[in-house]
């Protein structure tokens, strides 16, 4: 894989090729962002273009560093994982040992360390120690999708490269090449907010069953009939994770924003869920343009307060009774 089998984050891709280039990448990065767009990817080439023998900006993938890299095979690259939830001490101390004996085979060593979140108090104090002192021939790559959670201090001796969510448009045409239907792409692109990895790994039927469900809730907020007794049962269900709510609030706010398009004069060609064309023309009528854009801010609203991590079950009492009024 090189630069160019990555889907999304052109800009972050062409700084990296740039420092590459002119020989400017830093020995220590932090790659942050959402799970599944990309970030290890993107080290595991630039791991393969530090080492290339063929190319200096990418990875030509032909070479035999390339095909070492990517065989999990050459000594200079090493992937640091959790062990259980937690980055220990040990696996620090072999990173700061080995980062400063030269390359045994390629140009440098690379280090990429996922989920750095996960370093406990002891691995960090190691890692700082070597970020504060890095060997030119070295590279530590971090990998974060909580980087608020990393020491200030390590930070502050990395260069932070933010990367986006890929792009909903994106990964409906990698689905469609991959053999899924229009249909399933579309609502699977809209339902995974950037994230690929999802995408390829999402149970359909599950979806669907969720879909119809949320369909059914939505009609009966619409027609006003029996709102109070669903949002009951919703609230009295045990077990919902934060990723089921969040999906069941996109599913919802996907509903309420192909109503509003409908009922300015959109074309239906236009909707996030054409398989419900049909049913939402006959609905768009029932409930005036203004509710159907104040459903659509409290959805909205609930998607935020859920990335910053409220109490789930504060947000469906918060969803019951603003849906209520």
């Amino acid at each position: 894989m090189a630069f160019k089998d990555i889907l999304g984050n052109e800009r972050q891709k062409k700084i990296l090729r740039r420092a590459l280039q002119k020989g400017r990448l830093p020995n220590s990065m932090l790659f942050c962002g959402q799970e599944g767009i990309g970030k290890k990817s993107i080290a595991l080439v630039l791991a393969k273009a530090l080492n290339c023998i063929s190319k200096k900006d990418d990875a030509c993938e032909t070479c035999s560093a390339c095909r070492a890299i990517n065989k999990n095979n050459f000594p200079d690259v090493m992937v640091i994982s959790p062990e259980g939830n937690i980055i220990k001490i040990g696996q620090m101390r072999i990173l700061k040992q080995t980062a400063y004996l030269r390359p045994m085979v390629g140009k440098k060593r690379v280090f990429i360390v996922t989920e750095a979140e996960k370093m406990n108090e002891e691995a960090s104090n190691s890692l700082l120690k070597i970020l504060e002192e890095p060997p030119l021939f070295s590279h530590i790559i971090l990998i974060t999708t909580n980087p608020e959670m990393i020491r200030a201090t390590i930070k502050s001796r990395c260069q932070i490269l933010n990367f986006q969510p890929i792009l909903r448009e994106e990964i409906e045409k990698i689905l469609l090449k991959k053999g899924f239907s229009a249909k399933r792409a579309k609502v699977i692109s809209l339902l995974v907010k950037g994230n690929l990895k999802k995408a390829l790994h999402l149970d359909w039927e599950k979806i669907h069953s969720r879909r119809e469900e949320a369909w059914q809730f939505f009609v009966s907020f619409v027609m006003k009939k029996n709102v109070a007794s669903y949002l009951n049962q919703y609230s009295a269900r045990q077990g919902l994770t934060r990723d089921e709510l969040e999906q069941n609030l996109e599913i919802l706010s996907s509903f309420c924003r192909d109503l509003v398009l409908l009922q300015q004069g959109s074309n239906p060609h236009l909707l996030m869920n054409p398989d419900y064309a049909q049913k939402m023309i006959q609905l768009k009528d029932f409930i005036s343009w203004q509710k159907s854009v104040d459903c659509l801010q409290i959805m909205d609203y609930n998607l935020y307060a859920l990335q910053k991590n409220l109490n789930i079950n504060l947000l469906i009492s918060s969803l019951f009774s603003n849906l209520m009024e």
